[in-house]
């Protein structure tokens, strides 16, 4: 249940409530009031006519001596000497007795007369009725103005959610505060929910800003002393010392491409030129450049292609860079067989090791932590590559290490939205 209902419904029965509790205080009112009247008339009645019984004898104002239908326990409360009132009815019809004692010559007798309550119970039947339509009325008014209430609360609410998941994608100029829209009068807890928000945005976003600069000027810092660490490598006279230096050194290139690759995902500056491709065709030319440079690494990577009629919006060059860092950390962290296959729309990259690790499923890649130790960035190069081709990307065990790609949603020709490539990927584990 949404929490406009919710609202609606807690309003609606605590109303509902209130109005029950009141209309049967206001009925037992009425109802304690108007008998009480009918005692007074009925014995005001009665001691006119015992009063006239006594000067004329003559019995008047309806009343009755000795009447049989007087109820056995007023007859004996009026024998008591005194004058009584009695709730009872007189051929099926409710009345009010009263009778007192009086003197018939030397005989001793009861004089009673009885007031009908037939009037006064159709009152009551009118007001009940003028009460329950009162209520259904006043139900329906304020459920109404409940519903409306809720709906305004709901409706700022969900702006909020949708702004603050444009700003998790990527869309920093977004504030929380003027995207709510303003409440009825005044502000509330929303708007200084949404101004907590947009003060958290904010010093998340320096922090990603200040992060990211500091891994782009780290490669380009060390991308000039690199250039000329390779040039002296090339230049040692062959040796095992010299190989490993320059093995070495291959390594930290790469790993300083790596870092200037995933600063320019994060960043969102790279242009994307999407193209109608042959899924099937481009993956297998893709595993077989894979194949020719690591042909004995690669002797357990398996192609199952079962949709070569497939065609999505790629780019080529990115789905080439995203199959090796997949390809890469399956063969090196996995287990088994590594298998990449496809469906129309979809391709698929898994292994039958260990899998991922939890906290990998739950928050998405994160530079510098991989699964199985290492530095961590061909995972969250190929999640943020993908992004950029407005690829979704899923993470799962079932069993061992499984990454899907979902290209059905970039099937336009035109350029995506950058956005970083962690928010993105952790926004597409979620969904």
């Amino acid at each position: 249940m949404s929490l406009r209902w919710k609202i609606t419904l807690v309003t609606t029965v605590s109303v509902f409530m209130a109005l029950l509790v009141s209309a049967l205080l206001v009925r037992q009112m009425i109802n304690t009031s108007e008998e009480q009247r009918l005692r007074t008339e009925a014995t005001a009645s009665l001691q006119q006519a015992v009063k006239i019984l006594g000067e004329t004898g003559i019995s008047v104002l309806g009343a009755t001596v000795n009447d049989p239908d007087l109820p056995i326990q007023a007859r004996e409360a009026a024998g008591a000497g005194d004058m009584v009132s009695y709730r009872g009815t007189l051929d099926g019809v409710p009345v009010i007795f009263a009778a007192a004692p009086v003197e018939l010559g030397s005989q001793p007798a009861i004089l009673s007369l009885s007031v009908s309550w037939a009037d006064s119970l159709q009152v009551r039947t009118h007001m009940d009725t003028a009460l329950f339509w009162a209520g259904i009325a006043t139900l329906f008014a304020v459920s109404a103005l409940g519903i409306l209430v809720a709906s305004r609360l709901v409706r700022r609410l969900a702006h909020g959610a949708h702004a603050a998941r444009a700003i998790a994608a990527g869309q920093r100029h977004i504030v929380v505060e003027e995207a709510i829209g303003p409440p009825f009068v005044g502000k509330d807890e929303v708007d200084e929910f949404a101004a907590a928000v947009d003060v958290m945005a904010a010093e998340l976003t320096a922090k990603i800003a200040a992060e990211q600069r500091f891994t782009a000027d780290l490669a380009h810092e060390l991308r000039t002393p690199l250039t000329g660490l390779v040039t002296a490598a090339s230049l040692l006279p062959p040796s095992r010392p010299t190989e490993l230096v320059q093995d070495r050194v291959a390594k930290l290139r790469t790993l300083i491409e790596d870092l200037l690759e995933v600063s320019r995902l994060e960043s969102g500056t790279e242009s994307i030129d999407l193209v109608a491709t042959k899924l099937d065709a481009c993956v297998r030319g893709i595993i077989s450049r894979i194949r020719e440079h690591c042909p004995d690494q690669c002797a357990s990577l398996v192609l199952e292609l079962e949709s070569p009629e497939s065609t999505v919006w790629l780019e080529p060059r990115r789905l080439e860079r995203i199959l090796e860092n997949l390809v890469r950390n399956a063969l090196t962290h996995g287990g088994g067989q590594v298998v990449v296959s496809s469906s129309p729309g979809h391709l698929e990259v898994f292994d039958h090791g260990p899998g991922f690790p939890g906290f990998i499923l739950e928050t998405g890649p994160e530079r510098f932590v991989s699964r199985g130790g290492g530095i961590g960035l061909g995972l969250t190069i190929a999640c943020g590559q993908a992004a950029a081709m407005g690829a979704q990307v899923n993470l799962s065990n079932a069993p061992g290490a499984r990454i899907t790609l979902d290209f059905t949603d970039a099937a336009l020709p035109r350029p995506i939205p950058q956005v970083s490539a962690q928010s993105l990927t952790a926004q597409a584990l979620r969904t």
